[in-house]
């Protein structure tokens, strides 16, 4: 395989991987997110305001566990010396989850369950945000979609230079945002195909480990 086709691979699986648990999250915790925490510091903001302190307890419980997880995952990263065993850390906690979810009541939801998987985002967040020399967040798209754009805008102004030449990097943003949006519609025939949904992401972490680790700058 062409080596520039794994930073593609990476970008691709992670991004989908994030859309999915993400919007697993979101209906799980009913409309907070497990990823995105932008819109959730946002939530908290307008909860303390309007004084709607369940809100602003479940909220702040997720943005601190989130933050907590990526500070232990900066911790470990900087422990271990092949830091992409992190993944397999990640496919641990669903796995968790999974089984958490399935000690509760059918069709009944579970905080632990969605805390789990909010600390998974916060270590995928930190295992890997850089892909051949490009920064891009796989589990934040708002970055992703200004760089996807000024990007294309870059291809389109050198058009008139004669630089014709379009990276595969420069794409990787626009692909880490679409493939979050397809792993959250994935998302939902994946619920009402099987109650072991959590368990679906797995395969790929187990992927992401082993897959052409030789560009991989470890820690």
């Amino acid at each position: 395989m062409n080596p520039a086709l794994y930073p593609v691979l990476r970008v691709a699986t992670l991004g989908l991987i994030a859309g999915y648990v993400d919007a697993v999250g979101y209906v799980e915790l009913h409309g907070i997110y497990s990823a995105a925490m932008t819109g959730n510091s946002t939530t908290f903001g307008v909860s303390l305001a309007r004084h709607d302190w369940g809100r602003v307890a479940s909220v702040g419980t997720v943005l601190g566990l989130f933050f907590m997880g990526a500070l232990g995952a900066a911790i470990v990263r900087r422990s271990l010396r092949q830091w992409r065993y992190e993944w397999l850390w990640i496919a641990a906690l669903l796995l968790l989850a999974q089984f958490v979810h399935w000690s509760h009541a059918a069709n009944a939801s579970s905080r632990a369950e969605t805390l789990l998987l909010t600390v998974a985002m916060a270590m995928q967040g930190e295992v890997l945000s850089r892909f051949s020399g490009a920064s891009v967040q796989t589990i934040v798209v708002t970055n992703n979609i200004i760089k996807f754009a000024n990007n294309i805008i870059a291809y389109l102004w050198g058009l008139k230079d004669g630089k014709w030449a379009l990276s595969p990097i420069s794409m990787l943003p626009g692909l880490g945002w679409g493939c979050c949006i397809a792993g959250a519609f994935l998302s939902v025939p994946a619920r009402d195909l099987t109650s072991a949904f959590f368990l679906f992401p797995i395969p790929l972490l187990i992927a992401l480990c082993f897959l052409h680790t030789a560009d991989l700058q470890e820690g």
